[in-house]
């Protein structure tokens, strides 16, 4: 038992520390970041001492396969030249205000070094460097020191985690108490309930996993794993989010049919009863316990014109802000939290307030990207999606090609759940701010180096 443990878990556990570390950090007024830092060394360090090993292989062939595939992987070399910038950013922050007399105004000073990378604040730059060095760090060991079962378990335990996360913030949020109460009285985005939505659709397609569990245990991770974030998503996504995790995830049990087609109806019978007796709790949550809960009013809202006119006029202002931020700092950015330091300065007092109603985002990430990393920083973590995204399609595209249909048998549920939940994020991150919550932007990274593991290896490319 502790052989097996150490040979298939013991990374596993250290990058789900890794993992949930981030999640506190950001849950609790962004504290911690140092802890995560350490705590990725230990990741490294495990991979170094103990990867998964492959059924007949040694600890030293282990250790050697696994260093050697990290070594030929281009995503360890874009994360790399992405940490390097972030690094650069904090190294080089620190930007005082100062009285310009001939025009009156205030303005902050040039950083040390001028035509390096720079940011305002030392501490924004650097949850950054921790937030990036953390996705690397997870990425890579996800992709080379990982096997299929340790996989899974992270995503079992992650998508559980959330739920019971989500379940927590609702409570609170129902009782009334700041800021969860605020955050799922408002119609505008809040990037917990995309998170939650995120993992309901991912252990959708875990659910499938369960097929020889027991009817409790499988009744257990759903109403931890698909109940608590669907109570999640729908206390703090806005109306829009909400319609969107809602298409897919009716995609998704499209796709139970399929996979579940030559399975006894017995199994049939145990999953679909469980999810909904999911479905029927959340219900009786919201009709009995909280009456007051804000789904029925975004429901509403999706109906109504006026909504959609307000989503549109709300983006308009930051938006034209961050475009106008970007031009005095094409190449290198304003540093993180760059848009808010450097939109006080440039707007009116009296805009103060409407600014900082936005909460430091743009409502489009990717904008948002350029006018805080530039050019530079944004293409490089586009490099880093880029990659991770390459085994998921060629692997994808050689199982398409080879044309038989045991092959997609064989490959995980995660495989379609996982990929519909990072296309879901990606949809949303032009629409809002995602990638701006730390939880989000490691989830979104961990699955994605993940998803292409349960792919068959005849696949590969």
């Amino acid at each position: 038992m502790i052989q097996k443990m150490l040979t298939k878990y013991w990374l596993t556990l250290h990058v789900a520390a890794l993992f949930f570390a981030t999640w506190v950090s950001v849950l609790y007024s962004n504290t911690g970041w140092v802890i995560c830092l350490w705590l990725a060394f230990f990741a490294v360090q495990a991979f170094l001492l103990l990867p998964s090993g492959i059924r007949g292989e040694t600890l030293g062939e282990a250790r050697r396969r696994s260093l050697w595939s990290a070594i030929q992987d281009p995503f360890l070399y874009a994360g790399i030249a992405l940490i390097v910038f972030v690094c650069l950013q904090w190294l080089n922050s620190g930007c005082p205000l100062v009285y310009v007399e001939d025009a009156e105004v205030w303005r902050y000073a040039d950083p040390p070094v001028t035509w390096l990378p720079f940011s305002i604040q030392p501490f924004h730059a650097f949850t950054v460097v921790s937030l990036v060095v953390v996705s690397v760090t997870g990425g890579i060991l996800f992709r080379n020191g990982t096997g299929k079962a340790s996989k899974r378990f992270f995503l079992n335990l992650a998508s559980m985690v959330s739920g019971c996360i989500a379940f927590h913030m609702v409570v609170k949020g129902m009782s009334g108490i700041e800021p969860y109460s605020a955050w799922g009285g408002e119609a505008k985005a809040c990037n917990w309930g995309t998170c939650f939505g995120f993992w309901m659709l991912v252990a959708l397609g875990g659910h499938l996993n369960f097929q020889d569990k027991g009817f409790f245990k499988t009744l257990a991770w759903s109403f931890f794993a698909l109940l608590g974030n669907l109570l999640g998503v729908l206390q703090f996504e806005t109306p829009l989010g909400i319609a969107l995790v809602a298409v897919v995830a009716l995609a998704i049990l499209g796709y139970w049919v399929f996979f579940l087609r030559q399975t006894s109806h017995v199994i049939q019978l145990k999953l679909f009863s469980c999810v909904l007796m999911a479905a029927v709790l959340t219900g009786a949550f919201l009709i009995f316990l909280f009456p007051e809960h804000p789904v029925k009013a975004k429901v509403v809202m999706l109906a109504e014109s006026a909504y959609y006119d307000r989503f549109s006029s709300d983006r308009q202002f930051p938006s034209s802000l961050a475009w106008q931020i970007w031009q005095d700092a094409r190449w290198i950015g304003t540093g993180a939290g760059g848009f808010v330091h450097y939109g006080q300065a440039l707007i009116e007092e009296a805009d103060w307030e409407r600014l900082s109603a936005y909460d430091g985002t743009v409502s489009n990430d990717w904008l948002q990207f350029l006018t805080e990393h530039g050019i530079l920083g944004t293409g490089l973590f586009v490099a880093v999606v880029i990659v991770l995204l390459i085994p998921l399609f060629s692997r994808l595209r050689a199982v398409i090609k080879k044309g038989e249909g045991d092959v997609f048998g064989e490959m995980d549920a995660y495989v379609v759940s996982g990929t519909l939940a990072v296309a879901v994020v990606f949809a949303n991150s032009f629409l809002g701010s995602p990638f701006q919550s730390g939880a989000m932007l490691v989830s979104f990274v961990y699955v994605l180096a993940i998803v292409p593991g349960f792919i068959p290896a005849g696949a590969k490319t």
